[in-house]
């Protein structure tokens, strides 16, 4: 038996039901996997508990993974090359959204305002303040978990927030506030996206579909996130190769629970998450007849 230490978000996150449900998910096709399930402050806290032994798997971002292991951002100078893609199950937008009250529709606006960047030691709050950063946006940020920042909308102390939807419709935070407020997403120019990747050429952007929010009468450009599992090298490739088999062969009955996990090409996603695979990804896609870019395969791993 493997016991694995999973380290994944906030428990009021859509996806936390997505790791619970793993449990059964392993007892099904895996059952030398003894996961147990942990709650962190997600992407970046994960990478740190990676680094530091005390999770085996963590949930992170398509940009923290990159930077994490290129050495950028939070981790100038000291990149975690070790580390490798296990699997990535989901691509959802990333809305930054506003009170309609507020008058707000262009980020610009935003300087010296209320903003919640994420939670802390999350993805959404690097990738927030990097952004903001690279068109010279200077808010009030207010720092916090995800339900002290949903208290703080309610009580109108914040007027911007960001949270991972599921897929493009909203996280059920923001479906809790629309009972209390009027919601609607920033809009995001063709402009201000083109200055943001002049430095983050790697953050992706999606569509926030109209009628996604009460507020939201048209579609407007977001921000996006994959979202997928990575490990070090160091864990065994069988280890890796059991996990990943039983997510494929569990993706019908982790759909039930978390939906875009169905909608998401787990192959593609995995591939696009710009870090090498881990060798027991490499085993299993092999089996399933992937072709694998080289530039995405481990050194431990022949090619």
């Amino acid at each position: 038996r493997v016991f694995l230490n999973i380290g994944t978000t906030n428990k009021t996150s859509i996806l936390y039901p997505y790791y619970v449900n793993m449990l059964n998910i392993f007892k099904k096709y895996a059952p030398d996997l003894k996961p147990t399930i942990i709650e962190t402050g997600a992407s970046v806290d994960n990478i740190n508990r990676l680094v530091q032994k005390q999770i085996d798997i963590g949930m992170t971002t398509d940009a923290v993974a990159y930077e994490s292991y290129n050495g950028k951002g939070l981790w100038e100078g000291k990149p975690v090359s070790n580390l490798r893609s296990v699997l990535t199950y989901a691509v959802n937008t990333v809305p930054y959204v506003v009170t309609e009250e507020s008058g707000i529709t262009n980020p610009m606006d935003l300087t010296g305002k209320p903003v919640f960047p994420g939670m802390r030691g999350s993805g959404n709050e690097s990738q927030c303040e990097a952004i903001f950063g690279a068109l010279g946006i200077e808010p009030d940020w207010f720092r916090g978990s995800l339900s002290d920042a949903a208290d703080a909308m309610k009580d109108r102390r914040v007027i911007c927030a960001n949270k991972t939807s599921s897929g493009t419709q909203p996280d059920a935070t923001f479906i809790e506030l629309q009972t209390f407020l009027r919601l609607r997403c920033l809009e995001w120019t063709e402009e201000q996206v083109a200055k943001v990747r002049e430095k983050y050429p790697y953050f992706k952007t999606s569509i926030q579909p109209a009628n996604s929010l009460n507020a939201q009468t048209k579609d407007t450009i977001t921000w996006a996130a994959f979202l997928g599992d990575v490990a070090l090298a160091e864990i065994p490739e069988d280890t890796i190769y059991q996990y990943v088999k039983a997510c494929f062969l569990g993706k019908e009955e982790q759909a039930k629970v978390y939906k875009v996990a169905g909608e998401t090409d787990f192959v593609k996603a995995t591939l696009d998450m710009g870090v090498p695979l881990h060798a027991g990804t490499v085993k299993y896609f092999r089996e399933i007849g992937v072709e694998i870019p080289d530039s995405l395969l481990p050194p431990e791993v022949k090619k």
